[in-house]
């Protein structure tokens, strides 16, 4: 028994003293954003380990990387996070060379004038991942509110007279979405920091009582039917949508996409604390195949940037009704959709817009 126990200790000891020898990739990411079984595979295949850490907003992303916490390889972080994190020389620039991948996967020709046209000078520092739109999201059930929502778009955020006292409305409790979105009614610039516009801007927020302000937890809202308009995120309107699907209940919820809007993307950034360069960029490499791009986008369910992982999805049966019937797809009218993608605006401005939608919330 002894010579058992013994020889037992010692293959233990050497399965844990070679998992630990292992290289270890670190990726800095949000929760549920990457399917578990493709890491596994990853994982396999390279005989490395992977950690993901989780954060809940850009700004913790921002912190962890910028204090150097752990020597992350790899982050997704949104559009504007990313201008950021380069402006702050936080970022490492990719070789897209070790990425051969990510060029026969085929970039959504419209997320490409789009990244071209903002974010030209530093498309070599990243690596889109999936991307959408806002929306308004309203609940089906509430009788009149589908026909304000598609025939007045963004003016039932900031006309209390024309939606009426019974209609709930939720919103993002932001100050750049908000903001953002007052611009996008109103004409300006979404990334406007013009004093007049501005001023503007401040006199309609401050004008509209506003049911509930949230931010995760206005699409649950709506779906509950204690909302009846929310400002959402194409992401989390799509996470209830499925939520009403997997258990078989009626649909209640819908949402509409104006063509004047935002267009947000995450993509993978190599933080300047990388210590696996390789590795991460076979990570990249690995993420980019079509048939792991697929399996991932069916795990996340958002819309993923490549167009021929795209076009596969159309195939699968699960998702060819929910593209049909719902705005998957962020750009559906090239022709129509004018899309505009948040500018990281500096402390000063962000300031100035933080200022405005405490001040416009004070007011109510």
């Amino acid at each position: 028994m002894k010579k058992v126990l013994v020889l037992f200790v010692f293959v233990f000891t050497a399965i844990i003293l070679s998992a630990c020898s292992r290289t270890t990739l670190y990726i800095l990411n949000w929760g549920g954003y990457i399917n578990p079984d493709v890491v596994d595979q990853f994982e396999k295949e390279y005989g490395v380990r992977v950690v993901v850490d989780t954060v809940e907003s850009n700004e913790t992303m921002y912190t962890k990387i910028k204090n150097r916490t752990t020597r992350y390889d790899l982050a997704v972080p949104s559009d504007y996070m990313i201008e950021r994190l380069y402006q702050e020389g936080l970022l490492l620039e990719l070789d897209f060379d070790k990425i051969p991948n990510f060029k026969s996967s085929e970039l959504d020709p419209e997320l490409r004038k789009l990244q071209d046209e903002y974010f030209g000078d530093i498309e070599s520092y990243f690596v889109p991942y999936f991307f959408g739109t806002l929306g308004i999201m309203y609940n089906k059930s509430k009788p009149g509110v589908k026909e304000l929502v598609e025939q007045y778009e963004w003016r039932v955020f900031f006309d209390r007279e024309l939606i009426g006292k019974n209609v709930k409305v939720g919103m993002y409790n932001s100050s750049r979405d908000a903001i953002g979105i007052a611009a996008l009614y109103k004409g300006y610039d979404i990334n406007t920091s013009n004093s007049e516009e501005l001023a503007d801007i401040e006199r309609l927020l401050s004008n509209m009582d506003y049911d509930r302000y949230e931010t995760d937890f206005l699409q649950t809202l709506v779906a509950q039917g204690n909302l009846d308009i929310a400002l959402v995120y194409s992401g989390d309107f799509f996470d209830e949508l499925y939520n009403f699907l997997e258990s078989d209940r009626e649909v209640t919820i819908g949402m509409h996409v104006p063509n004047n809007n935002n267009i947000w993307f995450d993509a993978f950034v190599m933080p300047n604390t990388a210590n696996n360069i390789d590795l991460a960029h076979k990570f990249l490499n690995f993420m980019c195949d079509v048939d792991v791009a697929l399996e991932n986008a069916i795990f996340i369910g958002y819309c993923p940037t490549s167009v021929t992982v795209f076009n596969l999805l159309k195939e699968e049966e699960e998702y060819k009704e929910i593209i049909e019937n719902y705005p998957y797809h962020p750009i559906a009218d090239p022709e129509e959709f004018h899309g505009q993608i948040y500018r990281y605006l500096g402390p000063d401005v962000a300031r100035t817009y933080d200022e405005i939608f405490q001040r416009s919330k004070a007011a109510r």
